[in-house]
């Protein structure tokens, strides 16, 4: 049973820093939305740094203010690959230790993350992955084929080097999803797995291949996630205040040549990758919890960058200071506010998001005058789309 210390201390740092976020969304992303008609090259880069500067306060949270000890081994993931990041599903909150990795190999500016469109909604955290450009899945084909051939081609049109973590399962390791998984491993003829779920290949093998049709991906960073102690399972687990002593991540890079382009092949290939971690991971809990590691020589630069690390800190917090300080004593501030909140509400009601306001945006910008309001052609790499003029062009190059 979690402690009362537990639950004030789990429940302050996530309203901590959700009422950071909602400020940072607000009075930082706000006055910035006009770059988007003007330049959205440069929109997209001081949004990146931006989003990478809000996300170090979440690593200096998880690492310097609750002790969760992130270990990584393996391959390193380039600052400059255009890369699919696979992991397993253990948990919820997987993504979530794994920032801390992805900032200490620099790379947090570039990364991306797919995830489902429910967590678009949330007040605050979800604006900010919104105008992050995070991929939001409906889980829904028809709408998500069309959405990630759009986005994938924006990343790709303005030089992003992006880096996106992807979740083949669809879901965390949770008893009653274990059940289905093997449900479906019997009923699809499949090898049942007992610490990984079943990937699901489509969505997988589609990023991949339109990816590299638009000349979108140099590898792929197979990552398996573990817990060698205590495994909070959800978000209401980390309001309790547990949280995980220690996250292990071992990367394996897969050079785009090496994977298969065909459909069903390629499929097959991230299926034997789920059959290898299941073995890896069935090694791994089968000592005891101070014994487990993953068995690699290999550990990828972690560099500290401990200032600015508490940097971050002292800026977010200051900002979160004043900010409420500003609204509560000044009624400009309090109707800027409102205005903001309002229009991401409508944002959302309208286009389905801020990352699809700027994405129509953009597909407007690259059209002759007289063609605006009709949709863009997302297809594949050879559409009329790939070879209309794009007046940001000569910043790209």
């Amino acid at each position: 049973m979690a402690s009362l210390f537990g639950y004030i201390r789990g429940t302050s740092t996530i309203l901590s820093l959700m009422v950071s976020c909602i400020f940072g969304t607000v009075f930082i992303y706000g006055p910035i939305w006009p770059i988007m008609f003007l330049w959205p090259w440069l929109y997209r880069r001081v949004v990146e740094v931006l989003a990478a500067m809000w996300q170090t306060l979440i690593v200096i949270t998880c690492e310097k203010l609750l002790g969760i000890q992130v270990v990584v081994t393996g391959d390193a993931i380039d600052r400059h690959d255009k890369t699919v990041i696979l992991m397993n599903h253990r948990t919820r909150l997987d993504w979530l230790y794994f920032l801390c990795y992805v900032f200490h190999a620099k790379i947090l500016n570039r990364h991306k993350i797919a995830l489902k469109s429910a967590l678009k909604w949330v007040p605050g955290v979800g604006w900010a992955m919104q105008v992050a450009a995070y991929i939001f899945l409906d889980r829904n084909w028809e709408i998500d084929q069309n959405h990630i051939n759009r986005i994938l081609r924006y990343f790709v049109e303005l030089d992003s080097k992006h880096n996106i973590l992807f979740f083949p399962e669809g879901t965390d390791l949770s008893k009653d999803n274990l059940r289905k998984s093997k449900e479906f491993a019997k009923k699809s003829d499949l090898t049942p797995f007992d610490y990984v779920l079943q990937p699901r290949r489509k969505g997988f093998t589609h990023f991949v291949n339109t990816l590299r049709n638009i000349s979108g991906i140099q590898a792929v960073h197979d990552v398996t996630v573990a817990y060698p102690f205590n495994i909070p399972q959800e978000e209401v687990d980390l309001l309790k205040g547990d949280f995980p002593r220690e996250v292990h991540f071992h990367i394996r890079r897969y050079p785009i040549e090496e994977l298969p382009k065909d459909e069903k092949q390629l499929g097959d290939w991230c299926q034997d990758r789920w059959a290898e971690k299941e073995e890896l991971l069935c090694q791994y809990y089968a000592t005891e919890p101070k014994a487990r590691k993953f068995q690699s020589q290999k550990i990828p630069p972690f560099h500290p960058r401990t200032f600015l690390l508490w940097f971050a800190l002292f800026v977010w917090a200051s900002h979160a200071v004043l900010s409420a300080y500003a609204v509560i004593v000044s009624p400009f501030f309090r109707w800027y506010m409102v205005i903001i909140v309002l229009s991401y509400l409508m944002q959302g009601l309208v286009f389905g998001g801020a990352e699809k306001v700027e994405l129509f945006v953009y597909d407007q910008l690259r059209k002759p005058w007289e063609e605006w309001g009709k949709a863009v052609n997302t297809g594949g790499a050879g559409d009329a789309s790939s070879s209309r003029k794009n007046p940001y062009d000569k910043y790209l190059r």
